[in-house]
């Protein structure tokens, strides 16, 4: 596993997403997957203090899950530790605030159900644009000195936000937010993928921004829901209609067969080109996979470490721009 490192922090360049770990993935098979993730080299570990609430008592379930595994594992000196807050939902149903009095309980309950004293990275897991950014840029190193953070970052925020709170911060004397999280995957994006307005994806201000910066961009739902290793493998005839539907674009049939392709010559899965995509990107990329059981894992650690060509990742640009 290569890593990556800002700010004094080490992160792997495959981090694993955790939001079902403690309900939609019973504990003892999540222990089993943080267990192989770990001794494969994987350091960074993401979750929320929000994921799978929507599920009876799920609210804090993942922070938990992790807490104890950290704890039985003695494993917390060697973790990436990444967690978000300001936010409470049912499925689609969003309530954001990032008061000062809001965030600094719920990184106050992180911390506890984490079993930890500080955070690597805190992230505001929405935007509430209504209120004003000096005021939550303020809170969050009030926050950093709470909860020890070492690094602050924002997930699914506009581009216009992101700078204007960071131009604030950094005016100020203030930590700016320095990690990005956004949905970011080699798939063209379309709406209809999250049809969630409180979800942002890479567009071309944030990329250029957070190569010019040297930020780090998390890339949650870096498989893209797995529609290129399924498709390749059964055939995008046979995948369920769901995914077709948030997924199959033009440009993205065009990217599945040049994949294929690729993938056929170099003797490579492809996992290897997907992951690879966002490991290899010029922007400082991490790769946040979630997977329902092991063998999913075992496929995108086997191909961690494969060095997808620059130039390979130009071609795949120009497809998700060909029309």
């Amino acid at each position: 596993m290569k890593y990556k490192e800002s700010n004094g922090v080490r992160f792997s360049q495959i981090g694993l997403g955790t939001g079902r770990f403690g309900t939609r993935v019973a504990e003892e098979n999540a222990f089993c997957m943080l267990d192989y993730y770990f001794e494969h080299g994987g350091n960074v570990l993401d979750t929320a203090r929000n994921y799978y609430e929507w599920v009876e008592n799920g609210r804090g379930k993942s922070e938990e899950c992790l807490g104890k595994w950290m704890e039985m594992r003695k494993s917390r000196g060697s973790i990436c530790l990444v967690t978000k807050g300001g936010v409470k939902n049912n499925g689609n149903i969003w309530e954001i605030n990032l008061s000062r009095e809001k965030l600094l309980n719920e990184i106050r309950q992180s911390m506890n159900a984490l079993r930890t004293d500080y955070i690597d990275v805190y992230l505001l897991h929405r935007d509430e644009v209504e209120r004003p950014i000096e005021e939550i840029v303020e809170t969050m190193q009030q926050l950093r000195e709470l909860g020890k953070v070492k690094l602050l970052g924002v997930a699914n925020w506009r581009y216009e936000r992101i700078c204007k709170a960071n131009e604030y911060a950094q005016s100020h004397g203030m930590e700016p937010f320095k990690v990005i999280q956004t949905w970011w995957s080699l798939a063209e994006y379309k709406k209809e993928m999250w049809n969630d307005d409180n979800t942002t994806h890479m567009d071309s201000q944030t990329y250029d921004y957070l190569l010019e910066n040297s930020y780090l961009g998390m890339a949650y739902t870096s498989q893209c829901k797995g529609y290129f290793q399924k498709a390749i493998r059964v055939g995008r005839e046979n995948l369920d209609s769901f995914l077709r539907e948030r997924i199959e674009t033009e440009n993205n049939i065009k990217i599945l067969d040049y994949i294929r392709e690729y993938c056929n010559k170099e003797e490579i899965a492809p996992t290897a080109v997907v992951c690879g995509y966002i490991t290899n990107n010029p922007v400082n990329g991490i790769a946040l996979v979630s997977t329902s059981n092991m063998e999913q894992l075992e496929d995108i650690m086997k191909w961690s470490d494969y060095e997808l060509p620059r130039e390979i990742i130009n071609e795949l640009d120009c497809l998700k721009e060909s029309i």
